[in-house]
């Protein structure tokens, strides 16, 4: 597996005092049974950096959007130590944009006691394709013809390995001759005090392999195809270009293929969280149509019309 891992250049060191939510343990090896809530948190933001509404039924959490509104994904480290997090939206890896798969797939590194924000679906290493709510034909992953997953976004944490310390052993007397060093004693049976040779480092994927499983998973991702395209409620589109330079770093997993902790937001517009009984509350000062919505007929205006000011 080939260990090196996006560092974003958004990357900041406050912490967000609202109410996010917040990755699940991941139970035992070979499970993705949520044990217990985790310290790393998950949120949508709005381009001015406020928290989308964001309501919770039962262990899940929604998110309402709106149409062409864009969006942010920020993801929250408060601990002493670097994690990796591999982000999917509507099913598609935001980095290769095909199907997300958190055991292949590469992500972005979070630094100690901070944050990363993720703005679109990268295109290189210093643009993406912003993310926009749109209808789910307009979506990226509805005009790939894979829609099935849309109005869901994944991160998958993992924590990195602790690196190795050189422990120098303690000897009570100096080293044999050179002379003696290999010979064993006979009768005896003892293999020579040879020194191991120290352990390789760990390589990446070859590249024959890389690529095979590339071109297996584009072939799995825009064959599949499911009849609902025209579904109602958001998904997210390939937006316009922005700048978001990235660099390379080295990351090795603590656990290779299982994530340490998994967040889960779903999304949709007023009508979608409606039909699952949320209440959503307009916001007054999102767009111009609560305003609109809410404008009096008669206000209260006795008297003839006088020149405006």
């Amino acid at each position: 597996m080939d260990h090196r891992i996006f560092v974003s250049a958004a990357i900041f060191g406050t912490l967000c005092a609202c109410a996010p939510a917040r990755a699940d343990r991941v139970a035992s090896p070979g499970a993705l049974i949520p044990t217990q809530t985790s310290p790393y948190k998950v949120e949508l933001l709005s381009p001015s950096g406020v928290q989308l509404p964001t309501y919770q039924r039962g262990a899940r959490h929604y998110v309402l959007g709106m149409t062409e509104g864009r969006y942010i994904i920020r993801v929250t480290n408060p601990t002493a130590a670097r994690i990796e997090a591999v982000v999917s939206v509507d099913g598609l890896d935001v980095i290769d944009g095909l199907a997300a798969n958190f055991r292949t797939k590469r992500g972005y590194v979070v630094p100690p006691y901070g944050e990363v924000r993720i703005e679109g679906f990268r295109t290189s290493a210093s643009q993406v394709a912003a993310f926009r709510f749109s209808s789910v034909p307009r979506s990226y992953a509805g005009r790939k013809g894979v829609p099935r997953n849309i109005g869901v976004i994944g991160v998958a944490i993992f924590e990195e390995a602790a690196r190795p310390v050189m422990i120098q052993p303690y000897r009570q007397a100096p080293p044999p001759p050179v002379a003696d060093r290999y010979r064993a004693p006979v009768g005896k049976g003892a293999a020579p005090n040879a020194s191991r040779p120290a352990p390789a480092m760990e390589r990446g994927m070859a590249g024959a392999d890389s690529g095979r499983a590339v071109r297996d998973e584009a072939a799995r991702c825009c064959t599949e195809h499911y009849p609902n395209i025209n579904r109602p409620g958001l998904g997210t589109e390939f937006g316009e270009r922005r700048y978001s330079a990235v660099s390379w770093t080295r990351f090795v997993r603590r656990h290779p293929n299982r994530p340490d902790a998994i967040a889960t937001l779903r999304y949709n517009d007023a009508a979608g969280l409606g039909a699952l009984g949320i209440r959503v509350a307009p916001v007054p000062d999102s767009t111009e149509t609560w305003t609109r919505e809410t404008a009096d007929p008669f206000p209260a205006s006795p008297g003839y019309a006088e020149p405006p000011r």
